[in-house]
């Protein structure tokens, strides 16, 4: 019979311990004394003796001083490896015994039970007992610094001196169970909670899926660092820097200055701490110079490679004044367009040289010429030269053997011009511009004007000033003025003062009749200037259906309409275009595979000056050729002894005596007319190509078919039908040379116009 523990009998002297048919284990024997928890238990003991035979008892017991041992695989823990076996005086020696004791479970996973080191049990105790013993035994956290927010459902547990076992693997607060987290890694306790406890892990998700920021530490000790790391400016990485810096300048047009102000500064500090930026001299001195003389020997190679090369010209008058005490300054710029032997259509801008000589053709000639020197392109070699109209560049450019073509634009522009010289025009696209101008200086107008187009629902648009020189401009005026006609009326009747700024009806309709002219041809003139390529080809099918079509007379026209439409036709058509010029658009738009022989007035004129071309062309392409051949020739017979004895086979003597034969024949003017007829009847039997399609490309297919008409297609496809190639290096000259950078050297307003247009 089981004795009755001392202190049992100081608290309760009348208890008596109950008979007990079979053995079971008291915990005290095995030398744990904690505190009795009275419930019912049922204890289950397994005995094995040394043969490895075992036997169940099994006993209903009402105990005070005892412990639920759970097996192993019950909690799907394996057993603490420090747990000693129980040897109580009822065991047979040399035997095992485990125990598993089930019993009433309540808020089973939220038990905080403190359990010594060598028992691998628990036991589920009431809430309020539960409670109790969770506030004895807390799981913290690590005491090294923590970031990751799962810690708050995992810790470590104490050992009776209160100290926290971080050695130990931590435990899952809601379960726990045992979770191994090494060197600080929470990717277990992540798993652990998706897999187990769904609701928790949801509650965090968002906060774990957080990057957490570096410490502001870490940051300013990394920047440190990085700052302390200097490289050299001769260094790889330093003349890197310098280049991208230098390319930021010249792409963007930036002035020099800009790489020593604050904000620039800053931005690279932040960027590129390692990296400190040179003062302006090193760029605008060694830098911007050196990347000028690379590009230019690489662009120096690539036209060399072209054949045939036409060109485009300008002048440009800077409007600010130089620092230095001089007044504004002229430049001249040229661009080149060639067609490669691979039938690709390259463009350069070459120069934009300082001009402060006198605008005469014969100094502008010689600028011109001593261009072509520098950069070894012979004037035999120009298909043509496209300008502006002004007198000394026509004088200048008309002594040349290429023909000269004025601008498209620059023509239309003129035409237009005279229009608005018409007495009746003239009066009232300036009784408009008096209108607008009246509403610009007059803040009060515009207040007014806004207040009538929200009355009147009308869109709220200001009125647009024109410029005198740009018909487009003043188009754009005349149409805007008659959008918010009943708006401006409106204003100006509330005001007497400003009576004598409304237009007459005849003014009225003089401005609806310009309007619907220029704006049909606005549409032509913007669709040429905003291309990037526009070849003479294109300008034979626009100025046809120009003159035709848009100023074609229309039996609903005003008078005054026919009588516009009568100047500009004579103008574009009689004044604009010489026969020469009218020959080379014929062949442009002839060899044109879009577009062959669609809009040429006579047909055989056409393919006769076709036929005439090449055949000025042959003699220079076999001469070219027979050279090429001949070095060739005379080089492997030099160096290969095998060829001359092969010369001396039959197959090698029948081989001369057949090539001097055709060579014979084609110095016949006869045989060569005949071969370009048939390459032109060739030429026309192909279907044309689709008008987005690229002519080049189709040339470059076709070329060993028709070999002698394609170098006519080479030599005229390049050729640009408007000057705004060169018209947009002022525009870029213009930025470049702007308030800022007034003090520019004519050298680096050349340079830094050349990489901005060049650079890639």
């Amino acid at each position: 019979m089981a004795q009755r523990p001392e202190h049992i009998k100081e608290e309760d002297p009348d208890w008596e311990p109950p008979e007990a048919e079979n053995s079971f284990v008291k915990l005290e024997d095995c030398g744990l004394d904690y505190p009795a928890f009275k419930e019912e238990i049922y204890v289950s003991s397994e005995l094995e003796d040394a043969e490895g035979t075992s036997r169940y008892t099994k006993d209903n017991v009402t105990s005070e001083n005892a412990y639920s041992l759970r097996s192993a695989k019950k909690r799907q823990v394996s057993p603490p490896q420090n747990s000693a076996r129980l040897k109580p005086d009822s065991v047979e020696p040399g035997g095992k015994m485990t125990q598993e004791l089930s019993y009433k479970r309540q808020e089973r996973e939220t038990s905080s039970v403190r359990r010594p080191s060598n028992v691998s049990s628990s036991v589920t105790a009431t809430p309020h007992e539960a409670a109790e013993r969770q506030e004895r035994q807390l799981l913290h956290p690590p005491k090294k610094r923590i970031k990751s927010a799962v810690w708050e459902y995992f810790g470590y547990p104490e050992n009776p001196d209160g100290a926290i076992l971080e050695d130990g693997i931590p435990m899952c607060k809601i379960c726990r169970r045992k979770v191994c987290a090494r060197g600080g890694n929470t990717s277990n306790f992540r798993a652990h909670l998706r897999v187990h406890h769904a609701a928790e892990y949801s509650q965090i998700k968002d906060i774990l899926c957080t990057p957490t920021p570096k410490s502001t530490a870490t940051q300013s000790t990394h920047s440190g660092s990085l700052k302390s790391m200097k490289h050299d400016a001769n260094s790889k990485h330093g003349k890197g820097m310098n280049s991208a810096v230098a390319y930021f300048l010249a792409k963007d047009k930036m002035p020099f200055e800009i790489v020593e102000s604050p904000g620039f500064l800053h931005l690279m500090r932040e960027t590129a701490p390692f990296y400190t930026v040179p003062n302006r001299h090193f760029f605008a001195t060694g830098e911007i110079p050196k990347m000028y003389e690379r590009l230019r020997a690489s662009i120096e190679e690539k036209v060399a490679m072209g054949v045939w090369f036409s060109v485009t010209a300008d002048q440009w008058t800077t409007s600010i004044a130089d620092r230095r005490g001089g007044g504004c300054e002229t430049f001249i710029s040229f661009t080149v367009h060639y067609v490669t032997l691979d039938w690709q259509l390259h463009s350069h801008c070459l120069e934009t040289l300082f001009f402060p000589e006198e605008h005469t053709p014969d100094n502008i000639l010689e600028v011109f010429e001593n261009m072509l020197h520098e950069w070894k392109i012979k004037s035999e070699n120009l298909s043509g030269i496209t300008t502006g109209n002004t007198a000394n560049l026509i004088k200048a450019f008309g002594k040349f053997p290429c023909v000269w073509i004025g601008c498209f634009g620059d023509n239309l522009n003129l035409a237009i011009s005279k229009v608005l010289k018409m007495p009746q025009v003239d009066s009232a696209v300036k009784a408009c511009r008096r209108l607008v101008h009246a509403f610009a200086r007059s803040w009060k107008k515009r207040r007014e004007l806004k207040k009538k187009q929200e009355e009147l629902n009308v869109t709220e648009q200001a009125l647009i000033q024109d410029e005198a020189t740009r018909w487009g401009s003043t188009a754009e005026m005349i149409s805007r003025f008659l959008e918010q006609q009943q708006a401006v009326c409106a204003v100006l009747a509330t005001d007497k003062n400003a009576w004598h700024l409304m237009l007459k009806d005849t003014d009225i309709a003089v401005l609806e009749d310009v309007s619907q002219i220029l704006t049909l041809l606005g549409d032509f003139t913007d669709a040429m200037v905003t291309e990037e390529r526009v070849t003479l080809s294109s300008l034979k099918p626009v100025l046809q259906h120009i003159t035709t079509e848009i100023l074609g007379e229309i039996g609903e026209d005003s008078t005054l309409t026919k009588q516009m439409k009568q100047v500009m036709r004579d103008d574009l058509l009689q004044l604009r275009y010489s026969g020469d010029v009218k020959r080379v658009l014929d062949i442009c738009c002839f060899v044109d595979a879009r577009l062959k022989g669609c809009f040429s007035e006579n047909l055989d004129d056409t393919i006769k000056s076709c036929v005439e071309e090449a055949m000025r062309l042959a003699p220079h392409e076999e001469s070219e050729s027979k050279s090429s051949a001949a070095f060739q020739d005379e080089k492997s017979a030099c160096t290969s002894l095998t060829t001359k004895r092969k010369n001396k086979t039959l197959s090698g003597l029948l081989r001369h005596i057949i090539s001097s034969k055709q060579d014979k024949s084609e110095k016949d003017s006869e045989y060569m007319e005949d071969r370009l007829k048939a390459e032109v009847k060739l030429y026309l039997s192909l279907p044309s190509i689709s008008i987005e399609d690229d002519p080049l490309a189709w040339w470059k297919v076709h070329t060993a078919e028709m070999p002698l008409l394609s170098n006519v297609a080479q030599k005229y496809l390049s050729i640009p039908a408007t000057s705004v190639p060169s018209a947009r290096l002022f525009t870029s000259s213009g930025h470049t040379l702007s308030l800022h950078r007034s003090g520019l050297s004519p050298e680096h307003v050349n340079m830094l116009t050349f990489l901005h247009h060049n650079l890639d």
